[in-house]
C-alpha cells in the first residue's frame, strides 16, 4: 500500500538495495522533497494508486523524508529511489538540454493566452524531451535516468505587499523571482530582483525586504501568504516553472520491468500529470475567493504593462539563446526553440479544447498524444 515515510533511515535501506543489482522490481519506491498532503504528495498517490491496480507492484510514497529537492537527481541515479519530483533548475549543466526549453514558458502567452498554461507547456514539454530530444535522452541516461512527464502549474502571478498594476507601481520595488527569467523581467520593469527560497518569502514579505513575490496564485495557500499579501495580479507576468520533472525514474528500475508494467507506469504519468496540472487550476480558484474574503486586492494589470511584458518576452527569447549557446554549449538553438516553440502552439490548440480543470480528459489527451507513443522497449535507451 502508499504510505508515507516516518523516517529517514530508511535512505539507508533503499542505498542498500540498490547496491544488490537490479533484480525484477517488486516493489516501486517514490521519494519527493515536498511536504505529506501537498499537490505533490497527492500526485504520486494517483501513480502509485494507478501502478498498483494494474500490475503486481507494491509502492511506497515518501513525502520528504528520504530524499529533499537537491538530493532529488543523486538519490534516484545511486537507486535510492526509483521516482521522484526533479526540479531540473535544480541541476543546471545535467540538464541543461530540458532547462533550455522549459525557460521558454513566457512564451506560450504571446498572441492568445491558453486555458491553461500548465496543461499547454506539460504536453509541449512532454512531447518535446521524448520524441524531439536526443539530447535530453542522453543527458538523462548519463544520470542512470530516464524522464516521462513534466507537470508546470498555474499562471504565474504577482503576488504584493501593496496592489501593483503598472510599470510604475512595480519601478523601485524589491520583487522575488523563482528562477533568472523572472528576475530579467523584474528588472526590466524597472524593480530589484532578489532571490529567495520559497521558505523564505513569508519572512521577506512580512519583514518588508520583498515587496512582491512572483509566483502561481495556489502559493498563498502552500506558502501562507494570506497575511501578507495585500494585492494580488493575476497572470502578471505570466509563464509558468517549467522544469517540474514529475516523471523522473531510475534507469535499472525502469530495465526491470516488463512491457506491462512499463506501460502501466507510463499511463500512470499520463493520469498524475494530467492530476497535478488540474489541481493547480482548482487551487487557484480556491486561493482568489479566499483573498477576496480576506480583502486582499485583486487588480489587472493595465494595458502599459501588458504591452511592456510582451516585449520583454519577445526579446528574452534571444538572452535565453544566448545563455544556453555560450554558457552551457548547446547546438542548434534556433533550431530546438522553433520546434518547442511550434509545440506549444500545437498544445495551446489541443488544451484550449478541454475544461481546465478536467483531469480525465487531460489525462487521455496526454496519453492520447505522447505516452501510448513510445516504444517502451527502447525508449530512453538511446
Amino acid at each position: 500500500m502508499s504510505r508515507n515515510s516516518k523516517t529517514g533511515a530508511l535512505a539507508l535501506a533503499f542505498a542498500a538495495a540498490a547496491a544488490s543489482g537490479a533484480a525484477q522490481a517488486e516493489t516501486m519506491r517514490i521519494a519527493h522533497g515536498f511536504p505529506a498532503q501537498s499537490i505533490v504528495d497527492d500526485t504520486f498517490k494517483v501513480l502509485a494508486q494507478h501502478v498498483e491496480d494494474n500490475t503486481d507492484l507494491d509502492t511506497e510514497v515518501f513525502a520528504l523524508t528520504v530524499l529533499d529537492l537537491k538530493q532529488a537527481s543523486p538519490g534516484l541515479t545511486s537507486g535510492v529511489a526509483d521516482s521522484t519530483m526533479l526540479l531540473t533548475a535544480y541541476f543546471p549543466n545535467e540538464f541543461s538540454e530540458q532547462n533550455f526549453v522549459a525557460d521558454l514558458t513566457m512564451v506560450a502567452n504571446l498572441g492568445a493566452r491558453p486555458a491553461s498554461i500548465g496543461a499547454t507547456v506539460g504536453g509541449a514539454l512532454m512531447e518535446y524531451v521524448t520524441m524531439h530530444c536526443p539530447e535530453c535522452v542522453r543527458q538523462n541516461l548519463a544520470q542512470n535516468q530516464i524522464g516521462l512527464a513534466f507537470a508546470p502549474g498555474s499562471q504565474f502571478s504577482l503576488l504584493c505587499r501593496e496592489p501593483a498594476s503598472s510599470v510604475e507601481d512595480i519601478e523601485g520595488r524589491a520583487v522575488r523571482g523563482p528562477v533568472s527569467i523572472f528576475r530579467r523581467w523584474a528588472e526590466a520593469m524597472g524593480a530589484s530582483p532578489i532571490t529567495i527560497s520559497a521558505n523564505e518569502v513569508f519572512d521577506g514579505l512580512n519583514q518588508g525586504l520583498v515587496d512582491c513575490t512572483i509566483n502561481a496564485i495556489g502559493e498563498m495557500s502552500n506558502l501562507s501568504l494570506f497575511d501578507v499579501v495585500g494585492g494580488i495580479t493575476p497572470g502578471m507576468p505570466g509563464g509558468t516553472f517549467g522544469g517540474s520533472g514529475i516523471g523522473q525514474l531510475n534507469l535499472d528500475f525502469w530495465l526491470s520491468l516488463d512491457m506491462e508494467e512499463r506501460e502501466a507506469v507510463a499511463r500512470g504519468m499520463s493520469e498524475a500529470t494530467a492530476f497535478m496540472v488540474t489541481a493547480y487550476v482548482k487551487q487557484e480558484v480556491l486561493d482568489l475567493e479566499t483573498a477576496r474574503e480576506k480583502g486582499i486586492e485583486i487588480v489587472e494589470a493595465d494595458a502599459a504593462l501588458r504591452d511592456a511584458t510582451e516585449a520583454f518576452i519577445r526579446d528574452d527569447v534571444e538572452t535565453i539563446k544566448s545563455i544556453y549557446r555560450d554558457d552551457f554549449r548547446l547546438d542548434d538553438v534556433d533550431g530546438k526553440v522553433d520546434t518547442f516553440l511550434a509545440l506549444l502552439e500545437k498544445w495551446k490548440k489541443l488544451t484550449n479544447e478541454l475544461d481546465p480543470t478536467d483531469t480525465e480528459a487531460l489525462a487521455e489527451l496526454f496519453w492520447t498524444e505522447i505516452h501510448s507513443k513510445l516504444d517502451l522497449e527502447t525508449y530512453g535507451l538511446n
